[in-house]
């Protein structure tokens, strides 16, 4: 039984109920205000009149790193390389020698306990939850997967478990990952092992695990992101129609990538992926092939029909775009289309058909026949 006790003049001493002499720990050049020592005994952190928190190591007296705006500091019992301080309305907390983490908070810090903070604010100490996130992807960030797999114990979110996984996988640390799998409460070492071969490059063994583990559905996705389709083709489930589709279009999205954009076409539309391959022709000015997808599209599929139209019209093809817009149904369109490319003898027997659209045919033309000094006939 003992206390620990910073003073006035910077000593920090050790005093034990059944010890008449104090044992000094370290002096310092300025008054202590508050303290607490590591789970281990083997930091100490101090705050001092100078709103100084220091951090030294007991046996060697070495000041390890200092932080200013500190009123009063804690260490995790549960993690030696863990402490949080307090200041300015902040709650500070530092893992090894990593900067510094901030949130907002009022009061003093009087404890830390896993991921609970225990603070004292004017008469009441309240417990608040701190997720450990921030000083566990600080770990990562640096590939110590052992210690982000601690912190991580302390409590983060499942979204914090499964990236630790995944990084620890990367990095070819599979004990930590491992755990993390159990954490989860996933016995399935043939998924884990198929996991691990994946990250190795392994992707053929890879698959084979999947498909054991009865995950045929990873294998799939594995080999789609790599863009092996062949292979990919053999884990289709069923003739299932979504998952076809949905291996298609990548294959077309991996085709236009690689500058192969006709081959792209065809794919986006054998998946019915029509506005992507309609995009594709318009971009090339390949109007030949938008022909053939506006005649083949059903007159339902209103977006992808307009959008043809609309690349017809721009790569001046405007008999092909009113024919696109007579199937869709679109005489308003059809009758703009007919204005602006100044086809006035199809637009007026449009109108004829449908005076409605009179105004919108004859009110254009006559600002066209004063343009061109016909002023007579603009009148009429």
């Amino acid at each position: 039984e003992g206390l620990l006790v910073g003073l006035k003049n910077g000593q920090i001493l050790k005093i034990f109920v059944d010890n008449l002499f104090a044992i000094v720990l370290l002096k310092q050049a300025t008054a202590v205000r508050c303290l607490d020592m590591s789970a281990s005994r083997k930091k100490l952190a101090v705050v001092d009149e100078n709103d100084t928190c220091l951090v030294y190591d007991i046996d060697t007296k070495e000041l390890l790193f200092q932080e200013p705006n500190a009123n009063s500091v804690a260490w995790n019992t549960q993690c030696e390389d863990m402490l949080c301080f307090s200041g300015g309305g902040y709650l500070n907390i530092k893992a090894s020698t990593f900067p510094v983490h901030r949130q907002k908070l009022q009061g003093f810090v009087v404890g830390y306990n896993g991921s609970k903070i225990f603070c004292l604010h004017v008469f009441s100490i309240s417990a608040v939850e701190v997720p450990q996130s921030a000083p566990m992807y600080q770990y990562l960030d640096r590939k110590l997967f052992k210690e982000a797999y601690q912190i991580a114990c302390l409590g983060v979110t499942d979204t914090d478990w499964r990236e630790l996984a995944m990084e620890a996988l990367e990095g070819l640390d599979f004990e930590t990952a491992k755990k993390e799998r159990k954490k989860r409460g996933e016995t399935n070492n043939d998924l884990f092992l198929a996991d691990v071969f994946s990250y190795q490059g392994k992707f053929h063994e890879a698959a084979k695990l999947y498909k054991r583990s009865g995950h045929e559905n990873l294998a799939l996705e594995m080999y789609t992101d790599l863009c092996m389709f062949e292979y990919a083709k053999d884990f289709l489930g069923s003739g299932d129609p979504k998952e076809t589709k949905m291996l298609i279009t990548k294959q077309a999205d991996w085709a236009r990538n690689i500058k192969e954009p006709k081959a792209a076409v065809e794919m986006y539309i054998s998946a019915g992926e029509h506005v992507k391959a309609i995009e594709i022709c318009g971009d090339h000015g390949w109007v030949d092939m938008l022909i053939d997808i506006a005649r083949k599209l059903d007159k339902a599929e209103r977006e992808p029909l307009l959008l043809c139209a609309t690349y017809l019209k721009k790569l001046d093809s405007p008999g092909y775009a009113a024919e696109t817009y007579l199937k869709m149904g679109d005489l308003k369109a059809l009758v703009q289309l007919h204005v602006e490319t100044q086809r006035w003898d199809e637009a007026f027997a449009l109108g004829e058909k449908h005076p409605e659209f009179k105004d919108d045919i004859y009110v254009p033309y006559a600002q066209w026949l004063a343009e061109n000094d016909r002023f007579e006939e603009a009148q009429k």
